[in-house]
């Protein structure tokens, strides 16, 4: 029961590192609206990144996506960024590192000739379907936990430097037959542990993302955000589209009313002293166009309340988002078309900033290992 030891400590010390975040002012307590603060982001700029803009991660082969972010335990401007994507190798699906000494010169992004970022994780058992996808890792005391996708369900893995992992044994959450809404199997999880040290897990299934619960980080329970029915909902589904006749002028209808997924979940408490879970998510409508949404609730369980407006929307198929607060500011990381000319375009991995009022420095020099 290692693990279950070790989220108690790291819950009730809160000195847990995610791969995700978020940025805006603190407010006034618990009067803001939950969904209050975040946001929006700006693409980097040609001068703040060293290749193409705003990409951070770009290979037309490689094909990164999905990236998640290793945080530090204490988030500083100068620590190096540590980057988990997807990416093709052989022609499958597996899990790469790579590192920035200043959050946008990745080790083996195109331009940094020579270099390639190591595999950490590949598909070597049946469950798993021959690949793997959807990362997320988190630094718990003297441990990287990495959890993943794949066709059988959500697995986790665990390094002690973050570059050798070892799996647990078979997946250690799968879709449920009975459910009506996971028609698909469960994906994308992203994890945060609550102040008595549960763990909890966001998971997208379907066309919509659902929240489970664990003691130690291995074996999960789904959470139920509304009792009162008989069913399990999702925390977050798409919204319903807009009335006829109900927009003002000008105003933009729902950006999610198709599907909402790769949540990216962040707790934080409040000077109020309220606990405060917020979600980055990609949404799209009923034509396919995504965009990067942000929704929060007060509290450990009920349904996620949406902001109206997308925190990133820069019609490139944007998706996957993983974010990484320093005292300076907020990055984010996407993955995104990457249009080269009429007959190319491929997906990369792109990058944005908030407060968008705040110009980078030029980038720093790449790294010499990952």
């Amino acid at each position: 029961m290692r693990l279950l030891r070790t989220f108690a400590v790291i819950g009730a010390a809160a000195l847990l590192a995610l791969s995700c975040a978020t940025t805006g002012a603190e407010g006034k307590g618990d009067q803001n609206l939950p969904t209050a603060g975040v946001g929006p982001f700006r693409k980097l700029a040609g001068d703040e990144v060293p290749g193409i803009a705003p990409f951070v991660l770009d290979d037309r082969v490689a094909i990164y996506r999905e990236p998640a972010v290793l945080a530090p335990a204490i988030a500083t401007d100068d620590e190096p960024t540590i980057l988990f994507a997807v990416a093709k190798r052989m022609g499958a699906d597996v899990i790469v590192r790579t590192r920035a000494d200043d959050g946008r010169a990745f080790f083996g992004t195109n331009g940094d000739f020579g270099k390639t970022p190591p595999v950490v994780l590949a598909a070597d058992v049946p469950w798993e379907g021959g690949s793997v996808n959807g990362p997320f890792v988190l630094r718990v005391n003297d441990e990287v936990l990495l959890y993943y996708a794949a066709a059988g369900g959500i697995g986790v893995a665990r390094s002690m430097d973050g570059f050798a992992f070892r799996k647990e044994r078979g997946p250690i959450f799968a879709r449920d037959p009975s459910s009506s809404w996971e028609t698909s199997e469960v994906r994308a999880p992203s994890v945060y542990v609550l102040p008595d040290g549960r763990v909890r897990m966001l998971y997208a299934a379907g066309s919509a993302i659902g929240e489970a619960e664990s003691i130690d980080g291995v074996h999960f329970v789904r959470v139920d955000p509304d009792p009162s029915t008989p069913a399990i909902e999702p925390i977050l589904a798409p919204a319903p589209p807009a009335a006829p006749g109900s927009l003002l002028p000008n105003e933009r209808p729902p950006f999610d009313t198709a599907r909402v997924g790769d949540p990216c979940a962040v707790l934080r408490t409040t000077p109020a002293g309220r606990l405060h879970v917020r979600v980055l998510y990609t949404g799209a409508d009923a034509a396919g166009v995504t965009a990067v949404g942000f929704a929060a609730r007060y509290g450990e369980t009920g349904p996620l309340s949406r902001q109206t407006a997308p925190v990133y929307s820069v019609s490139a198929k944007e998706s996957a988002p993983a974010l990484l607060e320093l005292p300076s500011g907020s990055y984010l990381y996407v993955q995104q078309d990457r249009r080269v000319d009429a007959s190319l375009t491929y997906t990369a991995i792109a990058g944005a900033f908030a407060p968008g009022s705040v110009k980078l420095a030029a980038p720093a020099p790449f790294p010499e290992s990952p």
